[in-house]
């Protein structure tokens, strides 16, 4: 059911955390209100094609009672300096269909439109929260006229131009201390397909596949794990693939006064990681990704 991941909702404290993004090298859309929301976005779009581009959204709270209760998390997040709050999907059927399950298993669900000042609609869109197998919204969303035509306007809009080797995104990780249950949620309710695990110190990874990316849930391997005792949540982080050596986007980010540690062998195996802090990106860190081959 779930198509692709879509956009990754990031919360800041105000849309001066765009100008990290930019130093770093990343182009980022013009600033956009939603009209009767309450907040205000800038976007990074990083991708290939149609099938799988995805953007992080910078998102502002700027009228806070026009917020819509359901997106009050939104607010939250923001106060505490920024983060990862939802993430949003295209899906391979109709909304309704898409939401029958989610609204099934008692979800809440959200159904509304954002439209630009103009009045445009940007993206048909409804949000489901309150399952604790999922311990964030989940956002379902439908561009008018498809995506093939979003992503060659978005290329001819220059959204793709980044001065800073990003290529895909590849994962994103989620904590799941009851690994089975919220593997459940994500097949049944969502239709992802489990595409893997693995067992790393103190932990199990489990992968499940979504177009051209990977959702990891991970769970404590044990009372003595750094996970143990912690909640289900959305991880402030998110993986990308970078385009050329990892050690030359290293050292670009560290001469535009990132700190980033020299590259390690990651978590997935034939894979080399760095990792840009949270701090220095409006809440969400940056982990840097290469495939060995």
């Amino acid at each position: 059911m779930l198509q692709r991941i879509d956009h990754l909702v990031a919360p800041v404290p105000s849309l001066d955390a765009a100008e990290a993004y930019e130093r770093l090298g990343l182009a980022l859309t013009p600033r956009t209100v939603h009209t009767g929301r309450g907040t205000a976005n800038r976007a990074a779009f990083v991708g290939r094609s149609a099938a799988d581009f995805v953007y992080l959204e910078l998102l502002a709270v700027e009228a806070p009672a026009d917020l819509p209760a359901s997106r009050a998390v939104y607010a939250d997040i923001a106060a505490h300096g920024g983060g990862l709050a939802a993430i949003a999907f295209t899906v391979d059927r109709p909304l309704e269909a898409a939401l029958a399950p989610l609204a099934s298993a008692g979800a809440a669900i959200d159904r509304a439109g954002v439209r630009a000042e103009d009045g445009r609609l940007l993206v048909d869109a409804a949000l489901a929260a309150g399952l604790s197998a999922i311990p964030f919204p989940v956002l379902l969303v439908d561009y008018p006229g498809g995506l093939e035509a979003r992503f060659e306007r978005s290329r001819g809009l220059g959204r793709f131009d980044h001065r800073f080797p990003l290529a895909r995104l590849d994962h994103l990780a989620v904590l799941a201390p009851d690994l089975d249950a919220a593997t459940r949620a994500w097949v049944d309710l969502l239709g992802l397909v489990v595409a893997g695990e693995i067992t790393a110190p103190g932990m199990v990874i489990r992968q499940l596949r979504c177009g051209d990316a990977v959702i990891e849930l991970l769970a404590p391997a044990g009372d003595a794990s750094p996970l143990a005792g912690r909640p289900a949540a959305l991880l402030p982080v998110a993986a990308w693939e970078v385009a050329g050596p990892l050690e030359a986007a290293a050292d670009l980010a560290r001469e535009r006064g990132f700190t980033c540690p020299p590259p390690s062998p990651g978590v997935i195996p034939g894979t080399r990681r760095t990792t840009i802090p949270a701090a220095e990106l409006g809440g969400v860190a940056m982990q840097l990704l290469e495939y060995a081959g």
